[in-house]
C-alpha cells in the first residue's frame, strides 16, 4: 500500500450497532496518518484536535474499538519522562509488522526502541531505515512541549474527575431503584461505566418516565439496573413532544400590541350585537348622515367584543400574550404622538371605518400605528393577510 489510507473502516464496522459515530471517525483519523505497514502512532490529544472533539471522546471510542476486536493498541509507556503515543492498527491484515518499524504520524523520524516491558508485534520481512541525522523522537527535548504536557496532565485530572461524577450519578440514579437493595451492585455499575456519556444523559433523563410506562403496562418485576443498561431499555420510552413555543408579551399601546388589534379589525368581521331599541332601529334605518353614524357608532360600540376586552385590559395597564408567529407584525409599526396631526387623522379613520378608539393611553406620550398613517393602511393589511394562514389570533390574555 502507497499513501494514506483515507478510509479504513471494516465493513462490519459501518454497521455494527455497538459502535458510535465517533468510532468510525476515529478508524479514519487512524487510516489518514497510517503508514505503509498499516501501523499508525498518533496521540490521542492531537486526534481530538483534528476531530474537534474532547480527548475523553477519543479515549472512550478507542476502547469501544479495542473491545469490540476492530483496533489493536500497543501502550507506550513515558521514556524519560516524556510521553509516548500509542500505537494503533486496525485490524484488516492478519500479519503484524515489528512496532520498531512504525513511523509516528506527527513527527518524520521512525520510531526507534519499544519498552522492555511491552511485546512487540511479529517481525515483518522489511529491512529497517537508516537512521537520520536528527535526533530520537524519544530524545527530542522539543518532543513535548509545556503547555501539551500541561493539557495532558489536565486530561488526566478531568477523566479522574469525570469518573467521580460519572459513579455520583450511578448512586443517585439506583439509590431508590425497586428492590435493588437486595442485587449485587457491580454488575450494574459496569454496565452504567460501559455507556457513553450521551446513552447516561438519556437513560437518567428517562428513568422517571420509563417506570411510569412499566405502571401503565401493569408490569409486577421491575428489571434491574444492569438490565436497563445493558439492554437499552430506557429506548422504549417514546421522545416527549416539543414544547410549544412560549407567547410573546405584548404591553399596552405598544407596537406588538397595537398591530394586534389592526389584525382582528382588518380581518375579522363585526358582530351584530344585541338587539337594539326601537328608536335606536329607527335611526339606523335611514339612509342619510343620521343614519349611517348610528350604524358606525353601534358597529364601534359592539363590533369587536375581543377588541372591547383588549381595550379593558389596558385600561388596567395589562398586555396580552400573543403567537411568536405574529411578531414580525410589529416591525410595520411606528410611534405617533398624542394629539398631533397624524394622530388625529387615525382617529378620524376610526369614525369613518366604525372601529372603536383606543382608550386613554395615560402617561404614555405616544402610541405605535402602521406605518404611513391611515393612506398607507392598504400596504398593512396587505401584509396582514399575506402572512394569515386562516387562523384566528391567539391573543389569550396573560394573567
Amino acid at each position: 500500500m502507497t499513501g494514506p489510507r483515507l478510509s479504513i473502516i471494516p465493513a462490519r464496522a459501518a454497521t455494527d450497532p455497538a459502535l458510535k459515530p465517533r468510532d468510525l471517525q476515529v478508524l479514519c483519523v487512524l487510516g489518514r496518518h497510517t503508514d505503509d505497514l498499516g501501523w499508525c502512532r498518533k496521540s490521542q490529544v492531537k486526534m481530538a484536535d483534528e476531530m474537534g472533539c474532547a480527548r475523553s471522546t477519543v479515549f472512550e471510542a478507542v476502547e469501544r474499538l479495542v473491545k469490540a476486536g476492530y483496533l489493536e493498541r500497543y501502550v507506550q509507556d513515558e521514556v524519560s519522562g516524556r510521553d509516548s503515543p500509542h500505537v494503533y492498527r486496525v485490524i484488516l491484515d492478519p500479519v503484524h509488522p515489528r512496532v520498531e518499524a512504525i513511523r509516528d504520524a506527527d513527527d518524520p523520524c521512525r520510531y526507534t526502541g519499544t519498552p522492555a516491558d511491552i511485546p512487540a508485534p511479529p517481525a515483518g520481512p522489511e529491512p529497517a531505515p537508516p537512521a537520520g541525522p536528527e535526533p530520537a523522537p524519544k530524545n527530542d527535548p522539543f518532543r513535548t512541549t509545556d503547555s501539551e504536557r500541561s493539557e495532558r496532565e489536565g486530561a488526566r485530572e478531568g477523566e479522574k474527575e469525570n469518573a467521580r461524577q460519572v459513579e455520583a450519578t450511578f448512586w443517585k440514579l439506583v439509590k431508590h431503584w425497586p428492590g435493588f437493595d437486595g442485587m449485587p451492585k457491580e454488575p450494574a455499575k459496569r454496565a452504567w461505566f460501559a455507556l457513553s456519556a450521551e446513552d447516561r444523559a438519556e437513560a437518567e433523563a428517562k428513568f422517571p418516565a420509563w417506570l411510569a410506562l412499566l405502571k401503565a403496562q401493569r408490569k409486577s418485576h421491575t428489571p434491574a439496573p444492569s438490565t436497563y443498561f445493558s439492554e437499552r431499555l430506557w429506548t422504549a420510552v417514546p421522545d416527549a413532544p416539543d414544547e410549544p413555543p412560549k407567547p410573546l408579551d405584548a404591553p399596552p399601546f405598544g407596537p406588538l400590541w397595537n398591530a394586534m388589534r389592526f389584525r382582528a379589525l382588518l380581518t375579522e368581521p363585526p358582530v351584530a350585537g344585541p338587539k337594539a331599541s326601537a328608536l335606536i332601529e329607527e335611526l339606523m334605518a335611514r339612509q342619510d348622515a343620521v343614519g349611517r353614524q348610528e350604524r358606525l357608532s353601534r358597529q364601534a360600540r359592539y363590533g369587536w367584543p375581543k377588541i372591547n376586552s383588549l381595550h379593558d385590559r389596558a385600561i388596567n395597564r395589562r398586555g396580552i400574550a400573543v403567537d411568536p408567529r405574529h411578531e414580525a407584525l410589529q416591525q410595520l409599526m411606528e410611534p405617533v404622538v398624542r394629539d398631533g396631526e397624524l394622530w388625529k387623522a387615525w382617529r378620524a379613520e376610526h369614525e369613518k371605518r366604525g372601529w372603536p378608539w383606543i382608550p386613554d393611553p395615560g402617561g404614555m406620550r405616544a402610541v405605535w400605528f402602521p406605518k404611513g398613517g391611515p393612506e398607507r393602511l392598504a400596504d398593512f393589511e396587505a401584509a396582514v393577510r399575506g402572512n394569515d394562514d386562516g387562523q384566528q389570533s391567539q391573543s389569550a390574555a396573560a394573567e
